[in-house]
């Protein structure tokens, strides 16, 4: 099935150069990264310990490379080994306290990294960091403002298969069915840092503003087969898994975040996550709660949704 968003593959593909070679992406990725040049870092999270770079590449094709420190292994074998290599280069000391800087063996100290090119200027300015405004939406911003944006960026919006080997379970109902499978953001190693998607097969469900009480069914379906599928695939416990929407998505395709609750991921806050048992609960009180609320959302200073709230003279320019 395809599908919009994150949902996108890793696994390698062969892929024909020019000379007629066969390489696979990790090998072609690994050539236009070590061929293409810096240019600005875009920016930068110390809480996640994560830095976005905008690279040049050949004939100035723009590229965009992420990265974020991994989590350490909890493995006692890797534990011990670095116990045994590791060199510790002092920083201070003070009586039983020391501070010090430890060289560890590289394959216990990687970097997460992602690499998006080519990179056009909308997911350039994605990953520039900029002041951010809050927005709250009513229900008749998002009928005539909100559903204008979506219509026009879904002419753009990328159609992305998800690999068969990446699916972790699927429900193949095509009504209150889904697709789960890992977030290309996750290594797939550290539950530390686990985080999934469950992707709806139903299509024109864009986000939580379509949802009534009518889709009860698919929602509880979703929370109940991807928890089970999750706990047995990884051992994780549903009451240490957190599942939520983002509000406004990154794309207009219904899907459910499930991260560890140990995890702090990324825009998993107020002013972006929505919780999946709240948007439940909600809609049993009030079956079109979604399509009369008031929402609240952030977006950057040269968002286009936020320029458009603001000649609409909903928000201050």
């Amino acid at each position: 099935m395809e599908l919009s968003g994150d949902c996108e593959s890793t696994t390698e593909k062969s892929e024909v150069t020019g000379n007629g070679d066969t390489e696979t992406q990790e090998n072609v990725a690994q050539s236009w990264l070590r061929g293409a040049t810096f240019r600005e870092i875009l920016g930068s999270d110390v809480s996640h310990k994560s830095l976005f770079v905008l690279l040049s590449g050949v004939n100035d094709e723009q590229g965009v490379f992420l990265m974020n420190k991994s989590a350490f292994s909890e493995d006692a074998n890797d534990i011990n080994t670095i116990l045994r290599s590791a060199e510790l280069i002092e920083i201070m000391k003070n009586d039983i306290y020391g501070s010090y800087n430890a060289v560890i063996p590289s394959h216990l100290n990687m970097v997460k990294s992602q690499l998006i090119y080519p990179a056009n200027e909308k997911i350039v300015a994605k990953y520039r960091q900029e002041e951010k405004f809050i927005v709250n939406e009513t229900a008749e911003d998002y009928r005539t403002i909100t559903v204008k944006y979506i219509e026009n960026i879904e002419k753009y919006q990328l159609e992305i298969q998800c690999e068969a080997e990446r699916i972790l379970f699927e429900d193949p109902d095509p009504y209150n069915g889904f697709i789960l499978a890992p977030d290309i953001k996750w290594d797939g190693v550290s539950l530390e840092n686990l985080y999934v998607l469950a992707m709806i097969h139903r299509r024109g469900v864009r986000s939580i503003r379509d949802l009534t009480a009518n889709d009860l069914p698919l929602l509880e379906n979703v929370r109940s087969r991807a928890l089970c599928a999750i706990r047995e695939k990884y051992g994780a416990r549903p009451d240490q898994i957190r599942a939520y929407f983002h509000y406004q998505p990154s794309f207009y395709h219904l899907h459910v975040h499930f991260v560890s609750l140990k995890y702090d991921a990324p825009a998993s806050s107020t002013l972006a996550a929505v919780l999946l048992d709240d948007v439940i609960n909600n809609l049993k009180i009030a079956p079109d709660y979604y399509r009369r609320a008031t929402l609240s959302f952030t977006r950057k200073n040269s968002d286009k949704l936020l320029q458009m709230f603001r000649e609409a003279g909903r928000c201050e320019a």
